[in-house]
């Protein structure tokens, strides 16, 4: 069956410059911001009313029934789009990183264009005409013009989308229900760690105790309220390790495109939730070997060192530096932990992902608007529980054996949720076939 088509232009206003209504500065409209609506699912938050003033120009301004889609990356790669429903005062206002599609409803279904739009294939097509600084590309309103639409006629859309529609409410009840494993093997990964570095994981050879212990290099007052078995010592970050570093970023001069020429460099993105690099997202860059040796010899790293990022949201994220090379180096949202001969830096990764570590920290984070901040003067204050040797090796084995059974469950989910993202693509492909 052959449907007739349509340039989008022609059934679709695109990015309208809202001579339809005026607002007052006194009105109120609902206000989405990108975080706001959620991808793939089309679903939108919108709970909190701002006043929003027409002098406001950098807000985007849209009406009931509009087509949100996100223009910038990779929220766009990755599905935001929804339809702008329920609004306060049947006008809204959010990002300026949305696209704005006004549908002529009396031809085309507000539903059958925010599901042509959000076809993976037009946001590949998409993404391949972005433009921009790296990091920040946007799709031009002009790939959206070129576009052609099937356009069967508004009975025959409104009976293609109630099955379309069923189709996407029961792929998404299995997502959340795949999301909340998720959810419960990340509690449970934490309620491992949180066991680990308070000695419930492993036996220990002393006697359990709830012991206040005193720390040479502390105020009595940082030590109350500890809790740690018999056995075990509480100590500063800074006495058990060699050396606690931030990096620094060079300005671009001295950045090289591959290995033979510099020093691989690692940044937030690098480090990951589990205790390992990765570079499967993001490659790495590469500082000047010169450069590395010269100007940044203080945040030099070497396998073995222990990397978190001070700069969040979100904190957390510890990897321990691997011996594929033997020498590396950091930017400055990066502290450096290098371990002194009585700390496993496997230990320390166990314990700075652990709530308690998490906890300290951001209790002398510097907050503003948008950002957390650790100084590495606090990360050499953290109190550290730390066990005997053998015992840190014990708990450091056990916690890899429970987390490498959790992580193929987390595999398997994961799987699942993507099946449910080609099955839901793949739908949409066979309907707007024709």
């Amino acid at each position: 069956m052959y449907w007739n088509t349509a340039k989008l232009t022609e059934v679709v206003r695109i990015n309208p410059r809202n001579v339809d209504f005026a607002l007052d500065d006194s009105d109120e409209v609902s206000f989405l911001p990108m975080a706001g609506v959620e991808a793939e699912t089309g679903r939108i938050n919108i709970t909190e009313k701002r006043t929003w003033k027409t002098v406001k120009k950098g807000y985007t301004k849209f009406q009931e029934n509009d087509v949100l889609v996100a223009k910038i990356t990779p929220c766009m790669e990755n599905g935001k789009a929804c339809i702008a429903r329920h609004l306060h005062g049947a006008a809204g206002a959010g990002s300026t990183e949305f696209h704005v599609f006004r549908p002529n409803t009396k031809i085309i279904e507000p539903e059958w264009l925010y599901l042509f739009l959000n076809q993976q294939r037009i946001r590949s097509a998409a993404k391949r005409q972005m433009g921009g600084a790296v990091g920040q590309q946007r799709v031009p309103a002009s790939f959206y013009e070129s576009l052609v639409l099937p356009l069967p006629d508004i009975e025959k859309q409104r009976d293609l989308l109630e099955s379309l529609i069923g189709q996407g409410v029961r792929i998404t009840n299995i997502e959340e229900e795949l999301r909340s494993v998720l959810k419960k093997l990340k509690q449970a990964r934490a309620s491992i760690l949180k066991a680990a570095v308070e000695g419930r994981l492993v036996e220990t050879e002393a006697k359990k105790s709830n012991a206040r212990l005193s720390d040479h290099s502390s105020s009595q007052d940082q030590q109350e309220g500890i809790a740690i078995p018999e056995g075990w010592s509480i100590h500063q970050a800074k006495t058990v390790c060699n050396s606690i570093e931030s990096g620094t970023t060079p300005s671009k001069e001295h950045f090289r495109d591959s290995p033979d020429e510099g020093v691989p460099f690692i940044k937030v993105y690098h480090l990951t939730f589990t205790g390992k690099l990765s570079f499967w997202e993001n490659k790495p860059t590469y500082v000047s070997k010169e450069y590395h040796s010269s100007k940044m010899k203080r945040s030099l790293t070497v396998p073995g060192d222990v990397l978190t990022n001070i700069v969040g949201p979100p904190l957390g994220k510890v990897s321990v530096v691997s011996s594929k090379i033997h020498e590396w180096n950091i930017n400055q949202a990066i502290a450096r932990f290098r371990c002194g001969p009585d700390l496993m830096p496997s230990f320390l990764a166990i314990y700075l992902q652990s709530c308690q570590a998490q906890s300290w920290l951001e209790s002398t984070s510097k907050t503003t608007t948008s950002q957390i901040n650790l100084s590495i003067s606090n990360c050499r204050l953290l109190p550290i529980p730390i066990p005997p040797f053998l015992e840190q090796k014990q708990i450091v084995a056990e916690v890899e054996r429970r987390f490498s059974v959790l992580d193929q469950v987390e595999a398997t989910v994961t799987a699942s949720l993507a099946r449910c993202g080609m099955l839901r693509q793949a739908i949409l492909k066979r309907a707007f076939g024709g």
